[in-house]
C-alpha cells in the first residue's frame, strides 16, 4: 500500500538547447561523455528568484554534457544550468515547460552533470513538480535536449511558498495526529477500489458526548480533493468493525504545505453540513476521496508518532484488517459536552433489551420524568414528557444507532447509547 513512483513518468525525456549571449556553443558529446564539474554551462549559468519566469534556447547536438547521475537516457542536445538558491525551506512548485521539443529537467547539488542528484531521477516539463527545499541551500536546475528531439524553448518558474504551517483545528475538541513530524507513506482511498478499506481510529471518553463538525486529513496526489465520503465504523476488539454512519462532505479547503513522492501533500479541510454525535467509546474514521479530475487519492502517513490505534487495512472488503507501518494524518473535530448535568446524586438505573425492536425499559428506583431521542445527525426524533414504567415505545423509529437523554425526578439525566432493529 505504500506509494510508488508512478511508470508513467520514464515515458519521455528532455534536453535544452542553450545559446550564450548570442553564441551558440556546440560540443561534440563524443568528446564530452561527462564531467564532473565542467565549466562551460557552469559558466553560463542563469541565477534565478521566486515567482520569476526564465526561458531558455535548446539546440540539437549542441551540447557538452550527455548523460546525468541517476538518468538512463542520452541528452546531445544543448543545456542550460540554473542555479537557485532556496529562501526559506518547505514546499517549493517548479512550472516546467519543455516548449515544442523533448527536453527533460534534472536538480542537482552541486553544478555538474555527474554530481548528486536530487530527485533520483528527471522531470519531464511537461507540468509542475513538487519538492521541499532547504532553506540557504543552493540547487542546480540542469535543463536539457534529447537526443533524437528538435530545438526547442524551455521555460521555468520556482514557485516559493516556503514554511507553510498548518494549524490545530479551531474547535475547542480535536484529536487525531493531524500535524505529523515527517511524511514518510501514503495509502490508497480509491474509490474505484471498493474491497481495500483503509481506517484509523478517534475515542470519545467517558461521560462524554462528542459532536463531529469537522473532518481533515492529509493527501498526497497532484490534484487538490474536492469531496469525501468517510464511513464511521464501531470498534471490535481493537480493530474496525461495522459500518454505523456514512457521512459525505465537499472539501472547504486544500492547502499544499509539503511534497511526497514528488507529488503535493494537502492538507485537506471538510466541514460537515451538520453535526453527528458520538457517545463513549472507540470509533474508526474510514475515508473515500475524490478529485475534480478522476485520480487516486492517498492518505499521508507518518511513521514517527502515533495517535490511538495504529492505522488498519483490509483488502477483502473490511471483513478482515491488519495494521499497517505508519500512523495516517488527520484531525475529528467539534464539541463535546460532559455527561449528567445535574449536581443531585448519581442515579442507579439498567435499561433493555439493546438492541431493541420496539419497546425499550427503563429500570431504575427513580422515576424518569421524559426522554429525548435523537440520531446521530444530532437531530431530535422522539420527545415524551409521559413515561410510563418506564417503557418507551420505539416502534416508529427506523433501524439505526439513537441517543436517548433520559431525564430522572430530581432533575439528573443520562445519556444512552440504543440500537434499533
Amino acid at each position: 500500500m505504500m506509494k510508488k513512483l508512478s511508470p508513467n513518468r520514464l515515458l519521455s525525456l528532455l534536453m535544452i538547447t542553450l545559446i550564450f549571449t548570442g553564441i551558440t556553443v556546440n560540443a561534440n558529446i563524443e568528446h564530452y561523455p561527462g564531467n564532473l564539474l565542467s565549466e562551460i554551462p557552469c559558466d553560463e549559468k542563469i541565477v534565478i528568484d521566486c515567482d520569476t519566469v526564465y526561458t531558455a534556447d535548446l539546440l540539437p547536438n549542441a551540447g557538452y554534457w550527455t548523460n546525468y547521475t541517476s538518468v538512463p537516457y542520452n541528452y546531445s542536445g544543448s543545456e542550460q544550468v540554473f542555479e537557485f538558491t532556496a529562501t526559506s525551506s518547505g514546499l517549493h512548485i517548479m512550472d516546467l515547460d519543455q516548449g515544442a521539443g523533448d527536453a527533460d529537467f534534472m536538480i542537482m547539488d552541486a553544478c555538474g552533470n555527474l554530481t548528486g542528484n536530487i530527485t533520483g531521477f528527471y522531470w519531464t516539463g511537461e507540468h509542475s513538480e513538487y519538492i521541499d527545499l532547504v532553506e540557504g541551500t543552493t540547487y542546480y536546475i540542469i535543463a536539457d535536449l534529447y537526443e533524437s528531439s528538435g530545438p526547442t524553448t524551455i521555460n521555468i518558474k520556482v514557485n516559493c511558498l516556503g514554511d507553510v504551517v498548518i494549524s490545530e483545528p479551531d474547535f475547542d475538541c480535536f484529536q487525531g495526529l493531524g500535524i505529523a513530524p515527517s511524511l514518510d507513506a501514503a495509502y490508497n482511498l480509491d474509490p474505484l477500489n471498493p474491497n481495500t478499506f483503509v481506517a484509523n481510529d478517534f475515542t470519545v471518553e467517558p461521560n462524554t458526548t462528542f459532536a463531529l463538525q469537522q473532518i481533515s486529513i492529509s493527501t498526497n496526489q497532484v490534484q487538490a480533493p474536492d469531496h469525501g465520503v468517510f464511513n464511521i465504523r464501531e470498534n471490535n476488539n481493537g480493530k474496525p468493525g461495522d459500518i454505523i454512519e456514512v457521512i459525505e462532505a465537499d472539501a472547504t479547503s486544500a492547502t499544499a504545505y509539503a511534497s511526497m513522492y514528488n507529488e503535493p501533500v494537502y492538507h485537506v479541510v471538510f466541514d460537515l453540513t451538520e453535526t453527528v454525535i458520538f457517545t463513549e467509546g472507540i470509533y474508526w474514521l474510514e475515508p473515500k476521496i475524490t478529485t475534480p479530475n478522476p485520480s487516486t487519492v492517498w492518505w499521508a502517513a507518518t511513521e514517527n508518532g502515533t495517535d490511538g490505534a495504529i492505522t488498519m487495512l483490509s483488502e477483502d472488503g473490511g471483513t478482515t484488517w491488519a495494521p499497517l507501518e505508519a500512523e495516517s494524518i488527520f484531525f475529528v473535530a467539534g464539541a463535546c459536552e460532559t455527561l449528567g448535568v445535574s449536581d443531585s446524586t448519581s442515579v442507579i438505573f439498567n435499561y433493555f433489551p439493546n438492541p431493541v425492536n420496539g419497546e425499550l425499559t427503563i429500570q431504575s428506583q427513580v422515576t424518569v420524568e421524559s426522554i429525548e431521542v435523537y440520531n446521530l445527525m444530532g437531530q431530535i426524533v422522539l420527545k415524551s414528557n409521559t413515561i410510563s414504567n418506564g417503557k418507551i415505545d420505539l416502534n416508529n423509529l427506523n433501524s439505526g444507532i439513537y441517543l436517548v437523554k433520559a431525564t430522572f425526578d430530581g432533575g439528573h439525566t443520562e445519556t444512552l447509547k440504543i440500537v434499533k432493529k
